[in-house]
């Protein structure tokens, strides 16, 4: 097991993890933003939270994917949980930061890290390292033009960009981590060339 962490870089990502949720108590993180004509406004948070899930995906594509694949120990369900722990975990915190007044756009991040983690294990059977793309694509496609009838209401799909009260959003973002998890759970990951090489 403590082989597996430092493969996996479990100090840098609970170090990212921990620098993400203090970032969250400046007052910065809960400025909101539209940076295309055609975008959504959203929260710094939303940025913010993008790293956690693209450090767990660094961490997952750091091991031999060919040896890992006839590993006795349970590397995909070891990896399915660091996921899970990191990604739920930090939004977990991020809403008692919400709550408590410490972190006012907590609720932006909590959701904006469920979604990116759910991106991340809908793509994942793809391999790690095509998986941290997929919510960093996710996320640049609703800024460029995630924008809906007005500058308060992007587009349903950009359901990260809407009010952290919008009970919507947060259904699509429970629907998003389901399938994230069905998909890693069921579809065999493949190894890419870039991972078997390193």
């Amino acid at each position: 097991m403590s082989l597996w962490l430092r493969v996996r870089g479990a100090s840098t990502i609970f170090f990212v993890s921990v620098a993400t949720l203090a970032a969250l108590a400046l007052p910065a993180s809960a400025i909101s933003t539209n940076p295309s004509p055609a975008g959504a406004t959203m929260a710094a948070a939303s940025f913010l939270a993008l790293a956690v899930p693209v450090a767990v995906g660094w961490g997952c594509a750091r091991g031999d994917a060919q040896l890992e694949s006839v590993s006795v120990r349970p590397v995909r369900s070891l990896d399915l949980l660091l996921t899970t722990v990191a990604v739920a975990g930090s939004a977990a915190v991020a809403v008692v930061m919400h709550e408590t007044g410490v972190a006012p756009a907590g609720l932006v991040a909590a959701r904006a890290l469920l979604v990116y983690g759910g991106f991340m294990l809908l793509a994942s059977p793809l391999g790690w390292r095509t998986a941290t793309i997929a919510p960093t694509v996710y996320l640049l496609a609703v800024i460029v033009v995630g924008a809906g009838e007005d500058i308060s209401h992007p587009a349903a799909w950009a359901w990260i960009a809407a009010d952290d009260t919008a009970r919507a959003s947060w259904l699509l973002t429970a629907a998003l981590v389901a399938g994230g998890t069905a998909a890693y759970l069921i579809v065999p990951r493949r190894a890419t060339d870039a991972e078997a090489r390193d």
